[in-house]
């Protein structure tokens, strides 16, 4: 195998890993983004759902901010879940999940 080959191999593996990983910038958290970064981690990690069919509400409180995912799917019209998120820290001091309304 030529240098340029073995660059190339090692490239394909240290960037491949980056790619799946999401990194939120180090705690405090200071902005909305960064704390729905901070609940994406948590769901991936912990297998809660957060994809594109769940609309995201951010609010701040005096030591945390909240993160709802609220499922917008016809058949789980107001199912989902929503942390706290510690402003100082970044970590989950709270779990809620919602269960769907009953038609």
């Amino acid at each position: 195998m030529n240098w340029s080959m073995r660059m190339l191999a090692l490239g394909t593996f240290l960037i491949t890993p980056l790619a799946h990983a999401r990194e939120c910038s180090a705690p405090p958290v200071r902005n909305s983004e960064q704390a729905v970064c901070y609940a994406t981690v948590y769901a991936d990690k912990n297998g809660l759902s957060h994809g594109s069919s769940f609309r995201k509400k951010v609010t701040k409180g005096r030591s945390a901010w909240t993160v709802r995912f609220v499922d917008t799917r016809r058949d789980a019209r107001g199912g989902g879940w929503e942390i706290d998120v510690d402003a100082a820290s970044a970590n989950v001091t709270r779990f809620t999940s919602y269960k769907p309304r009953e038609r």
